[in-house]
């Protein structure tokens, strides 16, 4: 940031060079608003590499088809990989689009709605992980009280589960968003840094 620091500072001071300056940073801009749109996409492959290799070593083998599973469960079980690496795959694909988009734009205009785009595609992208873990955790809490059917179980051990189950979900749904937050977090903010300089040059 040092290096765009210095080339607001010498526009700033020197004025009968408006449009030299205005280009200068303009480019650094725009090179350091693709690195971070690169770096957004190496996350989210190493992401889809990291969950599926785990889950071909921890999930893979124990996708055994059990009649004491809910019918739900078995279903989540047999395609729940599936579905993670095809949400995984479509929003690779539009990271990939968004690099090349901004990658190539030309204007501060396009730039900066290329920005716009990229932070709603990572939003959308959050969103929708943290919608799956809620209905994976949702069908394994039906699961349980699929087990327990049969069971002469007591309302307050029914009401204990229910707390306990969404105490875990919590749990575990704050420490992704968290990890999303400080990950993706970072690098938007730095994007809409960009984005803020971008609106000085534009309308200056």
């Amino acid at each position: 940031m040092k290096e765009l620091d210095l080339l607001k500072k010498h526009w700033n001071d020197n004025q009968q060079f408006p449009k030299v300056s205005t280009d200068e940073i303009h480019k650094m801009i725009h090179k350091k608003s693709s690195s971070i749109v690169l770096w957004i996409l190496c996350i989210s492959i190493v992401e889809f590499l990291v969950l599926n290799v785990m889950s071909y070593f921890f999930i893979g083998d124990n996708k055994v088809k059990d009649e004491t599973e809910s019918p739900v469960f078995l279903i989540m079980i047999e395609n729940i990989d599936y579905i993670s690496a095809a949400i995984s795959l479509f929003f690779i694909s539009l990271f990939t689009w968004n690099y090349k988009k901004i990658h190539v734009a030309s204007s501060t205009t396009l730039l900066m709605k290329q920005i716009i785009k990229t932070k709603k595609t990572v939003n959308y992208y959050i969103y929708c992980n943290l919608m799956l873990f809620i209905i994976a955790f949702l069908i394994v809490t039906i699961n349980v009280f699929y087990h327990n059917a049969d069971r002469a179980v007591t309302t307050s051990t029914y009401v204990i589960t229910i707390g306990v189950l969404l105490l875990v979900c919590l749990v575990f749904l704050g420490l992704v968003w968290l990890y999303y937050k400080l990950i993706y977090g970072l690098l938007i903010n730095k994007l809409m840094k960009n984005y803020k300089e971008l609106e000085k040059i534009e309308y200056e």
